[in-house]
């Protein structure tokens, strides 16, 4: 429940349909595969729709062209109970600018910060640098903030400084620093993770950490701790 907790911190929002009496929780991601285990864990049998992909305007220096958004997919949840439970926790109708980082036992935070990874993180290689980079985004500085300080603390990773992109906040983590929250965030038997970002690790780890003298012995230490 942490990580899915983190995955609707990231991408879920709520939805007050008081012409219908009815309160939704709807979690819309591009990775089907993820809804449908977050679907299974909730015990849920809603449909997942899918969305068509549609035009949307660039940012920044690109803000004049257009480009084609991927095909998305949408699990909606009709319930009273789950809706009332996430306004306490912080999550709210219009939450992209003013979420807060909720309170997190420390046993579950590596599932919370897993699951929001998943949603609103991003993990790509740089062939030519031969280096690994993590990057959390959001559009409340406040939470990148509060998840920069939680990490330092609980990852041993350096605090890293929030920073604005084109379309929201962002921390960055590259390399020995990206290696050590693989370890924290999947250093668990919990079967829920996008598969598609941690093969992105294991392909670093097993391609590039060998031809790097420097850090190699660092970054085999966090790995097989």
């Amino acid at each position: 429940m942490a990580y899915v907790l983190g995955l609707i911190f990231a991408d879920g929002h709520l939805e007050d349909a008081h012409y219908l009496r009815g309160k939704y929780l709807r979690i819309s991601s591009s990775d089907i595969e993820i809804l449908e285990k977050v679907r299974a864990v909730l015990a849920s049998e809603h449909k997942i729709v899918k969305i068509a992909p549609k035009l949307a305007s660039g940012c920044g220096k690109n803000k004049d062209k257009k480009y084609l958004c991927r095909t998305k997919y949408l699990l909606r949840i009709g319930d009273h109970k789950i809706y009332n439970s996430l306004v306490k926790l912080g999550v709210t109708p219009k939450k992209s600018l003013t979420l807060k980082f909720p309170t997190v036992p420390v046993k579950y935070m590596r599932d919370f910060v897993r699951g929001y990874f998943d949603g609103d993180g991003s993990v790509f290689i740089d062939d030519k640098k031969k280096r690994l980079l993590v990057v959390f985004c959001c559009g409340s500085y406040g939470y990148l903030e509060n998840l920069s300080e939680s990490l330092a603390k609980l990852a041993q990773v350096k605090k890293q400084r929030v920073i604005k992109g084109n379309r929201s906040f962002q921390i960055k983590y590259s390399t020995l620093e990206a290696i050590k929250l693989y370890k924290f965030m999947y250093n668990t038997e919990a079967a829920l993770f996008l598969e598609r970002k941690y093969q992105v690790f294991q392909r670093f780890i097993k391609s590039f950490v060998p031809m790097l003298p420097k850090i190699k012995p660092l970054c085999r230490a966090y790995v097989e701790m």
